[in-house]
């Protein structure tokens, strides 16, 4: 097979082959979503892991009766909020970790019982950064709920403004560059990542089945990936190249819509299969030659890219 035969191969079997309108598994009660696992009673929501209750929240993990939030994790009771970590009851803030009971908020760590505040660590009863006994803050807050809340944003907006910022959030990150990463290490231009090793180029990258990615390059929106390039929304993933939307899969090169698989060559929409070029089984011997001699091909012809699928 030459690298015309393989190209055009692949591309039909992508025009005629089955697509999964809604991926996701494990889940109960959980309609007009996407991406959703292991999750119960959520509505309207995208992105999503070990989660309850939850309505209109994307990329949100193991968290429970949120609402209109983004990128929420290990978190409960919070609405309208966006990159929070292991907050409770938390409203319309944004960069918070280890907090509860705040609202109209940015940037803090482990601060209780706040209300309008910027970059703040470690802090209880704070107003717009200012200190108040527990009896006042109250009070106070009372009054400031039957506001107008076009007024308090703009008063946080304008108190953000007094305040340095992070150029980079990370959190238990050594030699790393990017932002909002976290337990990682040795990680170059990577956003949104948790628990990488040894990466570069990676966005929306976490856990779910083990405790790490590493060495792995170019992917964006996956989970636990090892030794894995070139790839979009794949989950416990090793050795793999141009791959897009698979789960548990291992050694596998231009696939799409595969999963429990291993040893794939420009398959697609196979479950339970190895050895296989344009989902045609091979023998192991065979497999081995032929993949080796398609892969050198396609570096010759400048064509073992994205290029494939198109």
């Amino acid at each position: 097979m030459n690298t015309e035969d393989f190209i055009k191969g692949f591309r039909e079997l992508r025009e005629k082959m089955p697509r999964i309108s809604v991926s996701g598994y494990q889940n109960q009660n959980c309609p007009y979503g996407n991406a959703i696992y292991n999750s119960k009673n959520c509505y309207v929501c995208f992105d999503m892991d070990v989660c309850e209750g939850c309505m209109y929240c994307g990329l949100t993990n193991r968290s429970r009766f949120c609402c209109d939030c983004e990128d929420t994790w290990d978190s409960e009771l919070c609405y309208e909020c966006f990159e929070v970590y292991n907050c409770y009851s938390c409203d319309f803030s944004q960069f918070m970790r280890d907090c509860s009971d705040c609202a109209y908020s940015f940037d803090l760590l482990n601060c209780h019982n706040c209300f309008g505040c910027v970059g703040l660590r470690r802090a209880n009863y704070h107003i717009f950064n200012e200190k108040f006994s527990p009896e006042e803050y109250k009070t106070r807050v009372a009054h400031l709920k039957k506001q107008p809340r076009e007024s308090i944003i703009a008063r946080v907006l304008d108190l953000r403004l007094q305040y340095p910022h992070l150029a980079s959030r990370q959190y238990q990150a050594e030699n790393c560059f990017g932002d909002n990463i976290q337990n990682s290490r040795n990680l170059f231009y990577g956003f949104n990542c948790k628990s990488v090793f040894d990466g570069a180029y990676l966005w929306d990258i976490y856990t779910t089945y083990t405790d790490r990615n590493e060495d792995s390059y170019d992917s964006f929106f996956a989970v636990d990936l090892r030794g894995c390039y070139e790839n979009i929304q794949i989950g416990d993933a090793w050795n793999c190249n141009y791959i897009n939307y698979c789960e548990h899969i291992k050694d596998a090169e231009f696939a799409e819509a595969c999963f429990n698989s291993r040893y794939l060559f420009g398959c697609i929409f196979v479950n339970r299969r190895e050895y296989l070029i344009l989902n045609q089984p091979y023998e192991k011997e065979a497999w081995v030659k032929e993949t080796a001699a398609l892969r050198d091909a396609l570096k010759k012809a400048g064509k073992y890219s994205w290029d494939v699928f198109e």
